[in-house]
């Protein structure tokens, strides 16, 4: 009869052995909820793991980003106040010439970019007339 029962999965217990028999399968219990929170815990973190991949990649992105728009930004900017015929000097040789603005540009940029075109050249103040 054990036999027969023990081949279908059950389990006679006496009075006296039940009490262990209960702490025994309630320590299965836990051991299978901890292997499941372990399996879990490891499949969480490679998720996090692929997620914190993909964001660093996309912040590496923004960075390449922005020194391309920095770099772009640099080479504008150094058409409008540096070099030979910038754009702010053009602007102030007409100013000078007598054209009537209604706004002004800042001055700082104004002297940086006259500073930068008049290196030997200072031509800025209109002409005489002869």
């Amino acid at each position: 009869m054990e036999l027969q029962a023990w081949d279908r999965n059950v389990l006679l217990v006496s009075p006296s052995t039940l009490l262990f028999v209960i702490r025994t399968v309630a320590h299965l219990w836990r051991q299978e909820a901890q292997t499941r929170n372990a399996q879990d815990i490891a499949k969480r973190g490679a998720e996090l793991y692929d997620r914190l991949s993909g964001f660093v990649g996309d912040l590496q992105n923004v960075g390449l980003r922005l020194k391309q728009a920095r770099d772009a930004y640099e080479l504008a900017e150094g058409k409008l106040v540096s070099g030979r015929g910038n754009v702010i000097r053009q602007a102030e040789m007409l100013r000078a010439l007598g054209v009537k603005p209604t706004k002004m540009l800042p001055a700082p940029l104004v002297s940086s970019a006259v500073e930068t075109e008049l290196d030997g050249d200072s031509a800025l103040a209109p002409q005489p007339s002869t």
